[in-house]
């Protein structure tokens, strides 16, 4: 007797296909609150900076700055951002965005366990969540992963300290009003947020289908599953055409790597892969509802215009 096939589990939702929103909107709090903390302390750094004949009508202002007092100004601004971005480059294991990381990896290693549960008699009687979880490779993928979000943070700290910097020093030189350079400050802090948050959609759910992918080809390496990944795009209107075209194909891990390695793919994706197996012709073992359902989906989609 031929068993029914189960289609793979799929989380998320049309338009947010990895299931990681709970833990960006967490994310988009905490960067809120350190650029607050950080703009609030840095505009407290130039507000100490005394002036000269200062009125709001001034169109030069004379600052009462030394080189020494300069450099001080520097060491103050990189203490604030050590403080509130890099967090006084602590080591990457407490580093406050390898929580996100680490919770990313986690909840895409238990899809997928999940699935392959639900896919595989093997599996489910052989590898469980907490074996993968408690394991070395799992865990040199995470902190390889949380290595590499600490880097593009303390990188992302000196480009804004160096900013800040230029900033502060040619209102200084030009004698720009005060209250001009405050808002400029706050505006080049707001770039900086508004990259920041674009990181973070693109850092967690690249952790999240990481960790599918490594869980995939290690259920297929253990138990010799012949998985694929079920493309599922998340079809916004703001989605990339050539994302969308793949909704509902097939890709081995190495094509979605290698998908992900070009054209900036892996940057503001919110598709994501589903494991399915494959018959003995190759083909994806879904039910002809599911297939209907995902043909329909992308035919249905509307790009923006």
């Amino acid at each position: 007797m031929n068993r029914r096939p189960r289609n793979p589990i799929i989380p998320g939702t049309l338009t947010e296909r990895t299931g990681t929103l709970p833990i960006l909107r967490r994310a988009v709090r905490e960067i809120n609150r350190r650029f607050d903390g950080l703009e609030q302390q840095v505009l407290e750094v130039f507000g100490r900076i005394r002036t000269y004949s200062l009125n709001d009508a001034a169109r030069a202002v004379l600052y009462a700055l030394t080189p020494d007092e300069m450099a001080a100004l520097n060491g103050e601004l990189q203490a604030a951002l050590d403080y509130w971005i890099a967090t006084g480059r602590e080591r990457a294991q407490s580093f406050w965005w390898s929580a996100f990381v680490s919770e990313a990896s986690q909840l895409g290693t238990a899809q997928t366990a999940a699935n392959l549960t639900n896919l595989s008699e093997a599996y489910a009687a052989g590898r469980s969540l907490a074996t993968i979880l408690f394991s070395e490779p799992y865990r040199n993928r995470v902190g390889l992963a949380q290595v590499k979000s600490y880097e593009h943070w303390t990188g992302q700290s000196a480009a804004i300290r160096s900013e800040l910097a230029q900033i502060i020093g040619s209102a200084v030189a030009d004698g720009r009003n005060p209250k001009d350079v405050t808002t400029f400050i706050s505006e080049r802090l707001d770039v900086s947020r508004s990259k920041a948050k674009a990181f973070a959609q693109t850092d967690i759910t690249d952790s999240l289908r990481q960790a599918r992918w490594a869980e995939s080809d290690a259920a297929t390496e253990e138990f010799g599953l012949n998985i694929a990944e079920l493309w599922t795009s998340a079809l916004l209107p703001t989605t990339r055409p050539w994302h969308a075209s793949r909704h509902g194909e097939v890709y081995t891990t190495a094509q979605v790597r290698e998908f992900y390695s070009q054209r900036g793919n892996r940057y503001q994706c919110h598709c994501s892969q589903t494991e399915c197996l494959l018959d003995g012709d190759g083909k994806p073992i879904l039910t002809d509802r599911l297939k209907a359902a995902m043909a329909k989906e992308k035919k249905d989609w509307k790009p923006s215009p």
